[in-house]
């Protein structure tokens, strides 16, 4: 809905200002909404990974580890039913929901016809994968 599409007869300025917020408001809900659940989920999913990862370490009496397995090394390590790979696929996860939650807002701002913040949000997607790659590549 653009700001053109409002029209208010006879209303103080403050009362149109109002209206045009509350109008790009409701039509950003649905993105918000989106935003939200992909951080929700991701922070309950890799919740549950963690305490599994802990659960298990406590179980089998293993150790848990001071530092990251690489990428290619943790599905391995889960497969074998290793708590330290447990934990290492939670803070993958943990790493990945901020990128999905990003991709989420910039695919929404798309659907939306704002070209502009879909471009901010795949900006701050590129952002995000650079810091994620240099993190790993340490």
């Amino acid at each position: 809905m653009a700001t053109d599409d409002i029209e208010i007869t006879g209303a103080e300025p403050i009362e149109v200002e109002t209206a045009i917020l509350a109008a790009r408001t409701e039509r950003l809900t649905p993105l918000y909404d989106a935003a939200v659940k992909t951080f929700v989920w991701g922070f309950r999913i890799g919740a549950a990974l963690l305490a599994l990862g802990v659960a298990v370490a406590l179980l089998k009496g293993e150790p848990l580890g001071r530092e990251a397995d690489p990428i290619a090394a943790v599905l391995g390590e889960v497969l074998a039913g290793n708590a330290s790979g447990v934990i290492d696929l939670a803070i993958l996860w943990f790493m990945l929901t901020p990128v999905a939650a990003t991709i989420v807002a910039a695919v929404s701002f798309w659907r939306l016809g704002d070209r502009r913040y879909a471009a901010l949000s795949l900006t701050v997607l590129a952002i995000l994968g650079v810091s994620i790659a240099l993190a790993l590549n340490r």
